[in-house]
């Protein structure tokens, strides 16, 4: 789906546009629209800009850009629908654990469903086949996704949970992708703060959420209002696009007054319930036995990268090793220091290889050019020798071996087999890295809860395929 295009088509009030629409880039049609016209038919999309939330533990938020006047749209919030159950995952190690178990458990159900059997049907069963079979493990268990898994564990959850709207008795979540949407914080509304045990100081919601009659489009192949399908149908258009739910100002807002929203009752219970139990001392797996590494032992790279001014070799890293969650990378660029061991014709030149032992070693010296601190140029490294760039100085180059990361364009990629050897490296090129799933956003017991839409009877009732836990 051309997103782009989409939302300069919304900006202008071109969504049902149908020539636009089949042809984004005729040069012959007139972009100009009247004011008046864009007025009734387009949406602002500039109401919102980031800026540094009113709230000391939110980080960024999202700000008026100008007066906006009760009732009027602040932002429209177009939405893709995800599947609740592919935000689920689990650890490899995890995984095997389950493989094991359910293993196991298929093993015991062969045998109680022969056992059950009586005599004349174990010889029948012994013949045909019968009773070998059995339902899998999620079968039996029908909608009870957690007795798929090992007694005390529990589905992870991706953090993209945390940015979507969902209902609790939906297997359907809606991601939001407008401008500046995801840095709208949570805030009380008027009502439930009156009615809890809010600081009666604190901010409130000033902003509310419905559907955009004027954006929602038609399925283009049933003719369907997605909202009238069932979740099954949803998830199989061809085009996910066309849903589109809009903020609307409950008050008038102020220029630079941060946009809140009432994330739900659901939503906050979960955050209290979290915020009691965090301990930042904690060593828990959250109770289930398939945990990460103590949180004592856990610091983040950022942290990392401002604490170690000198970079340990990986033969002190045997003595003193860096937190399990972190790795060191380094900025380097393959294709500006291979041409020495090149051809004309752009063979790999083997002679000019160190070939001292099984595995080709290259050594070259790092270089400087354009671009090169580019994040795409960021690459796993394991440093092994550092010495002074001056004779008594403190300022160190580093010798490292450089790898190959996921990704890489074919002439960037370290060809296999050679131990690529780059000596030379300051300390700037060299970043901590968080390994995968061990950020702080990561950690065993982070918060997960999608933003919750039950009281505002927005969410349509054919998606509400879940039954209610009581």
């Amino acid at each position: 789906v051309d997103r782009w295009w989409w939302h300069q088509r919304l900006a202008l009030g071109l969504a049902n546009d149908k020539d636009i629409i089949n042809n984004n880039h005729d040069d012959n049609y007139n972009y100009k629209k009247d004011v008046r016209q864009l007025r009734q038919q387009g949406t602002c999309l500039d109401n919102l800009q980031p800026g540094r939330s009113s709230h000391p533990d939110h980080g960024r938020g999202a700000m008026a850009s100008r007066f906006l006047p009760k009732g009027s749209i602040v932002a429209p919030v177009p939405v893709l629908p995800v599947p609740r159950d592919e935000l689920r995952y689990l650890r490899k190690k995890e995984w095997k654990e389950v493989e094991k178990w359910r293993k196991k458990k298929r093993k015991e159900m062969e045998l109680k469903t022969i056992t059950n059997l009586d005599d004349q049907t174990k010889a029948e069963s012994r013949e045909q086949g019968v009773g070998k079979k059995v339902n899998t493990i999620e079968e039996d268990d029908g909608d009870n996704t957690e007795a798929a898994l090992p007694p005390g564990m529990k589905w992870r959850q991706q953090l993209l949970l945390n940015y979507c709207f969902g209902h609790v008795n939906s297997s359907v979540l809606l991601f939001p992708y407008g401008l500046f949407v995801n840095f709208i914080n949570h805030a009380p509304s008027e009502v439930v703060r009156n009615l809890g045990d809010e600081k009666y100081d604190a901010p409130v919601a000033n902003v509310g959420l419905r559907w955009s009659d004027r954006w929602v489009e038609r399925d283009t192949v049933s003719g369907k209002d997605p909202r009238t399908m069932s979740p099954e149908e949803l998830f199989s258009r061809p085009n996910p696009a066309g849903l589109v739910l809009e903020y609307v100002a409950l008050r008038d807002i102020r220029p630079n007054e941060e946009i809140l929203f009432d994330y739900g009752s659901l939503w906050a219970n979960a955050w209290n319930e979290h915020v009691r139990h965090h301990s930042a001392s904690s060593s828990d797996d959250n109770g289930n036995g398939y945990g990460s590494p103590p949180l004592n032992d856990y610091t983040p790279a950022y942290i990392m990268e401002e604490v170690a001014t000198n970079l340990r070799t990986a033969e002190e890293q045997l003595t003193y090793p860096y937190p399990d969650n972190v790795f060191t990378a380094c900025f380097y660029r393959y294709s500006d220091g291979n041409d020495d061991h090149y051809d004309d014709d752009k063979k790999f030149n083997a002679q000019s290889i160190n070939t001292n032992s099984k595995t080709k070693t290259r050594a070259i010296p790092w270089k400087m050019s354009r671009g090169l601190f580019d994040m795409t140029n960021l690459r796993p490294c394991k440093v092994i020798d550092r010495e002074p760039i001056q004779t008594g100085g403190k300022k160190m180059a580093y010798t490292a071996i450089i790898q190959n990361r996921p990704g890489l364009s074919p002439e960037e990629q370290i060809p296999k087999g050679v131990k690529h050897i780059v000596s030379g490296i300051p300390r700037e090129a060299f970043r901590f890295v968080d390994r995968p799933y061990t950020s702080d956003v990561h950690l065993e017991g982070a918060f997960r809860q999608n933003i919750g839409l039950e009281s505002l009877g927005v969410f349509p009732t054919a998606w509400l395929d879940l039954k209610s836990e009581e």
